[in-house]
């Protein structure tokens, strides 16, 4: 979609429609596997690919005792796994929850990380940090097609409502008031661009509910919020 690096696998899943799905082929009809493993004591979450052989890998830090936890993004040679370069730690707010990465169109790798979002360099260089409006743990990172950055707080039922907000990709800062959710939301966000106009999913408490892309806000369409437990 619009808004990433043009890379097969920028985003978790492949793409905001979360088909898991890329082009091309593993061209391995002929081919020996061959299987590298690295143990680095970390949780690591995801990895995005950015240009051709450009292996990111992003993650936290499994620490719900002890020192405060902390964000981290690694660049990784992909035939080895070695780690080419790393960023500093990165503030999550002491907030310990999985996390996103993304490849923006404009080079950059973002990075949500507790109540923390990130600006790095292709070397995992801190260009801009931003303390995201609501402390709480975040687990949703999409790109819009106008290259806005889109995440959403985490929240079990009983934990009242999640929010959604919208950053610039250049500055992080906000493009219109963060939207509150008429549910917590546990899931991880979607979202897709149709002729109709561009949508974000949100699996909340009791429905899945769906948000407008508009130019300067995000809001809620209340023709489209179906039940699914």
């Amino acid at each position: 979609m619009p808004g990433y690096y043009p890379s097969h696998w920028p985003v978790e899943c492949g793409g905001n429609r979360r088909q898991k799905a890329a082009n091309g082929g593993l061209n391995a009809r002929n081919a020996t596997p061959e299987v590298t493993t690295v143990t680095n004591g970390r949780w690591n979450v995801m990895t995005v690919w950015r240009g051709p052989g450009e292996l990111f890998l992003g993650g936290t830090m499994p620490a719900f005792t002890g020192p405060p936890p902390y964000g981290w993004l690694q660049r990784l040679d992909y035939r080895t796994l070695d780690v080419l370069s790393e960023s500093p730690q990165l503030s999550c707010g002491e907030h310990v929850w999985c996390g996103a990465i993304a490849a923006h169109e404009n080079g950059s790798i973002y990075k949500v990380n507790g109540s923390y979002l990130h600006r790095l360099d292709e070397h995992c260089g801190v260009l801009l940090e931003r303390k995201l409006p609501v402390d709480q743990a975040h687990n949703g990172l999409l790109l819009l097609s106008d290259g806005t950055v889109v995440t959403k707080d985490l929240r079990l039922s009983g934990q009242g409502p999640s929010t959604i907000t919208r950053l610039d990709p250049e500055t992080l800062e906000l493009v219109g008031a963060p939207l509150a959710l008429p549910e917590g939301s546990m899931g991880r966000i979607a979202s897709d661009l149709t002729d109709k106009g561009e949508y974000i999913y949100i699996p909340g408490i009791e429905r899945v509910w769906r948000i407008r892309v508009e130019p300067d806000r995000l809001s809620m369409d209340d023709d489209w919020s179906p039940q699914y437990r």
